[in-house]
């Protein structure tokens, strides 16, 4: 994802915000341990740890400690902004490197709703190594944003080594109980639905029940359809029965095309589930 101009003012201070890639020697150091030095950049640190799931599956975590109201944004960041990207090139014995993402906190940036972190925050990776009988060497360049009343860019070049057989890491233990559930059976309506019964309201409609629980204070985040504008999502309407429904309209004149999916992520106290549909309903012309 290219930066280009994503904030009012994410070019301040660019020259200060990329932290010096530390040297080769440095780099070998921090392929020893169970997580790489810092990489101090503006308003933020960043570093590399090692670790595994319950299952022993192997992960690193990206963790980054921010200065006090600053924020780095979620996958899908909602106001204009950027989250962290990732360069494994360099690395050795690794197909890939997946990022997992923790249930995201509301925030405004710069009058937007926006979606991301703050304080001390740790993304889990999911490691696929080429040969699962030997240790991964992961050389990680990660580009990032941080925000509060301006927006800089950052990056940090990592280095560390996966072993075939790491240790739990509680901060990456964490994070990943944050990340929303798949939503399943649990759910029996999830439902994203094309409603345009009038040419001057087209309009996307969400419903979603879940079978057992009436949802406390549920925010309800459709991930952006690319071949569609979209306006702000509208209110959470509860029904009497348990389940929820939000319009968001859909802006401009362009037909809407058959076969698109998206993913509907629901946010309800600690508790978080996301799962992938396809938009259903009448196409446009």
């Amino acid at each position: 994802m290219s930066y280009g101009v994503q904030t009012l003012s994410l070019l301040i201070a660019a020259g200060i915000a990329a932290a010096a890639a530390p040297d080769a020697r440095a780099e070998d150091r921090a392929a020893t341990g169970a997580a790489s030095p810092w990489v101090v950049g503006a308003e933020a640190k960043v570093r590399l740890v090692s670790g595994a799931d319950k299952q022993g599956r192997p992960l690193f975590g990206l963790t980054f400690r921010l200065r006090d109201g600053w924020k780095i944004f979620w996958r899908s960041p909602g106001a204009p902004g950027v989250p962290p990207q990732l360069d494994w090139r360099g690395s050795r014995n690794l197909t890939s490197g997946t990022l997992v993402w923790p249930a995201p906190q509301l925030f405004t940036s710069f009058g937007f709703h926006a979606r991301g972190y703050g304080g001390n925050v740790t993304l889990p990776i999911r490691v696929v190594a080429t040969d699962a009988t030997r240790p991964v060497k992961a050389r990680l360049l990660v580009r990032y944003q941080v925000c509060k009343d301006v927006c800089i860019p950052g990056e940090a070049r990592l280095a560390l080594t996966l072993p075939v057989k790491a240790p739990p890491h509680a901060a990456i233990q964490a994070a990943l109980s944050r990340a929303p559930r798949q939503a399943g059976k649990d759910f029996p309506v999830w439902q994203v639905r094309l409603d345009a019964r009038r040419p001057d309201a087209r309009q996307l409609v969400i419903n979603i029940r879940h079978r057992h629980r009436r949802l406390a204070r549920p925010v309800v985040i459709l991930e952006p359809l690319q071949r569609l504008r979209l306006g702000r999502t509208g209110p959470v309407k509860k029904q009497g029965d348990g389940s929820l429904s939000v319009v968001i309209p859909i802006l401009g004149g362009k037909p809407v095309p058959a076969g698109l999916t998206t993913r509907v992520t629901v946010l309800d106290g600690a508790r978080s589930w996301e799962k992938t549909v396809p938009v259903s309903g009448l196409l446009t012309r």
